[in-house]
C-alpha cells in the first residue's frame, strides 16, 4: 500500500468539522480542495442510480458542495488528487445534502432524516424506509417459488436470509445511527472502509477513503507503479482502479490449438477460437474437408464398418478415432430375464430361454412382468386390473393399472392471490398460480397494476415524471405520483420563450405574468 494512501487513512478516521449557518460570530470552515468538474457526457451514469430524479447538470457539481459534502471528499481528493473520477458518488451525496426529503419507493411518503432506512448495496443504491422493504421482502418471498426477494428499484435478487431486520448506517458498521445536523443523515461520521473492489481478478485490495456516503466508492486511487496490460508485454504505472488496460499491440499468446498465436490487439478475457483455414482430415482418415483451425477435429458422415477385436461382428458406431474395441456380446451371458447363465457361450451364437417368468418390472413400476423369459421389451401397458382412487380422493373405482382416475368435482380453494378460486378438476391440492391480472390501482393513482393477480401491495409504479423550468432546459424527474407536490426547478439559463407583452427579451420591465 503506498504510503500516501495509508497516511490518509490514518487521518481520516477523524471525525468530520461541525457545518453551521455563516454569521458574524461565526467562523467559516477552512478550504478544500476541489475536485474535478464532472465530464461533460454523464451517459455513463446507470439509469438504475438515484440520480434519475435530477437530470440538471448542476447536480454533479462538487465544487459548490456544503462543507458536511466536502469534509466526506477531502480525504480522497488528498491521494487521488484532481484527476478523481467523482461524476457518479457526487451525484448521492449531492442528492443527500440538498434534497433532504427523497421519496420512499414503495409508500411514496417522503424519507426524513430521523427515520430508520435500508439501501440496496448490490445495484442501486435506492433508499427506502426500513419497515416498508421489511413488509416487500416478507411477502415477496412467501409469493414466489424460491425463497428470495427483489429490489423494488433494479430488481436484483436478494436471498430470504439477508431481509433487513435492523437500521445501520450506509457502511453498516454503526446501528441505528442518531439524527446527526453535523453530518450527512444516515451516516455514522466514520470511514466508510468497504472494499474497492469485490472482484479478486481485479487484483486491488484497497478500502473506501471517503466518510461514511450514500451511494456508490469511488474509483480507487493508489498508484499502481508497475501495472501490466492484457497480454503481459507493457507495463506502466497506472490508477488502482484502472491498472487492467490494453496497450494496442498484438496479443500474441499461443491459441488453444498450440499451433498458432492470436493476431487481435491486446485484449481481456480468453483469445477468440483460431481461424486459419486449412485441409483437415477428420478421425476416420477417409476424408479431407477444409475446415478452421479450431474445428479440426470433426467427424464424417461415414459408417465406421471395422470389424471388432472378435472378429465376428462389425462396428456399428459412426466415424472414430482409435480401435474399435471389443465385442459387446462378449463374455457371460444369460438368458434375456437373467435367471440362467450361459458362461461359455460364444459371442455369435444366440442365448436361449429358460422358460422361467420374466418378472422384469413393467413401466407402471409396481407390477412385474407375467409372461415366460422372452426376448425383447415387456409390455408397457400395465394390464393389471386393481382399484383406484382420483387425485383428490372422492372417487375410487376398479380399472386397469395404465389408467388414470380423475373425478368431475372443481376445486373450491382460493389460489395464492387469495382472491379467485382454482376451479379444476379433481385437483390434489397443489393449485397453479393465478392467470387473471391483478389490476388494482397503483399507489400513484395514475396506472393500474399490471402483473399477474397476487397478494399483499403492488409494485411501485415503474414510470417517471419529468418536472421542468418555464422554459425546459433545467428539469428533473420523480416517480410517478409524487410529481404534484413537486415544485419546478430553479433555472439560471436564459429563457428563449418570446414574451406576450411589446417589450423585448432584454428589457427590464417585469413581463413574467404573460408565463402565467
Amino acid at each position: 500500500m503506498p504510503s500516501s494512501y495509508a497516511a490518509a487513512a490514518a487521518s481520516s478516521s477523524r471525525k468530520p468539522a461541525p457545518f453551521t449557518t455563516a454569521t458574524a460570530t461565526t467562523r467559516k470552515p477552512a478550504p478544500l480542495p476541489a475536485p474535478a468538474p464532472p465530464p461533460s457526457n454523464p451517459s455513463h451514469v446507470s439509469d438504475s442510480d438515484p440520480s434519475s430524479y435530477s437530470s440538471s447538470g448542476e447536480e454533479t457539481d462538487l465544487s459548490a458542495c456544503d462543507p458536511a459534502t466536502a469534509s466526506v471528499l477531502s480525504t480522497y481528493l488528498s491521494v487521488a488528487g484532481n484527476g478523481a473520477d467523482l461524476s457518479k458518488v457526487g451525484i448521492f451525496l449531492n442528492s443527500a445534502a440538498r434534497r433532504r426529503s427523497p421519496p420512499c419507493l414503495i409508500c411514496l411518503d417522503p424519507i426524513r432524516p430521523s427515520d430508520p432506512v435500508w439501501s440496496c448495496s448490490a445495484s442501486c443504491f435506492a433508499l427506502l424506509h426500513l419497515p416498508c422493504i421489511q413488509s416487500w421482502a416478507h411477502q415477496s418471498a412467501s409469493a414466489a417459488p424460491a425463497p428470495t426477494w427483489g429490489c423494488p428499484k433494479c430488481r436484483v435478487a436478494y436471498p430470504k436470509s439477508q431481509t433487513p431486520t435492523s437500521y445501520h448506517c450506509f457502511c453498516s458498521k454503526t446501528e441505528d445511527p442518531p439524527a446527526d445536523p453535523w453530518i450527512l443523515p444516515h451516516s455514522c461520521g466514520d470511514v466508510c472502509g468497504r472494499r474497492l473492489n469485490s472482484n479478486p481478478d481485479s487484483g486491488c485490495e484497497h478500502t473506501c477513503l471517503l466518510l461514511c456516503h450514500p451511494g456508490p466508492c469511488p474509483p480507487c486511487p493508489a498508484v499502481v507503479p508497475n501495472a501490466r496490460c492484457f497480454c503481459g508485454a507493457h507495463r506502466e504505472p497506472r490508477r488502482c482502479a484502472h491498472q487492467r488496460y490494453s496497450c494496442k499491440g498484438k496479443c500474441n499468446k499461443r491459441l488453444s490449438c498450440e499451433l498458432h498465436r492470436c493476431p487481435v490487439d491486446c485484449h481481456d478475457g480468453p483469445c477468440p477460437p483460431c481461424a486459419v483455414r486449412g485441409n483437415h482430415r477428420c478421425e476416420c482418415g477417409e476424408t479431407m474437408v477444409e475446415r478452421l483451425c479450431s474445428e479440426r477435429v470433426f467427424q464424417c458422415k461415414r459408417e465406421c464398418s471395422g470389424m471388432l477385436e472378435c472378429g465376428k461382428h462389425k462396428c456399428e458406431r459412426g466415424c472414430h478415432g482409435g480401435k474399435c474395441g471389443e465385442c459387446p456380446l462378449r463374455g457371460q451371458r444369460t438368458c434375456p430375464c437373467g435367471k440362467k447363465d450361459y458362461p461359455r457361450l460364444e459371442c455369435d451364437v444366440e442365448a436361449a430361454t429358460c422358460g422361467s417368468t420374466c418378472e422384469k418390472v413393467l413401466g407402471c413400476g409396481r407390477h412385474k412382468c407375467p409372461e415366460r423369459c422372452h426376448r425383447g421389451p415387456c409390455d408397457v401397458t400395465c394390464r393389471l386390473v386393481i382399484k383406484k382412487s382420483c387425485r383428490c380422493g372422492v372417487l375410487k373405482k376398479e380399472l386397469p393399472c395404465h389408467q388414470d382416475l380423475t373425478c368431475e368435482r372443481k376445486c373450491q380453494r382460493l389460489r395464492a392471490c387469495g382472491r379467485h378460486a382454482c376451479k379444476r378438476r379433481c385437483c390434489v391440492g397443489d393449485c397453479p398460480p393465478c392467470a387473471e391480472t391483478c389490476d388494482r390501482r397503483l399507489r400513484c393513482g395514475n396506472h393500474k397494476c399490471l402483473s399477474p393477480c397476487h397478494r399483499g401491495a403492488c409494485s411501485p409504479c415503474p414510470l417517471m415524471k419529468t418536472i421542468s423550468c418555464f422554459c425546459g432546459k433545467t428539469y428533473f424527474e420523480v416517480p410517478c405520483g409524487t410529481e404534484k407536490n413537486q415544485k419546478p426547478p430553479k433555472c439560471s439559463k436564459r429563457c428563449n420563450i418570446d414574451r406576450l407583452c411589446r417589450h423585448k427579451l432584454d428589457c427590464r420591465v417585469n413581463c413574467y405574468a404573460s408565463f402565467l
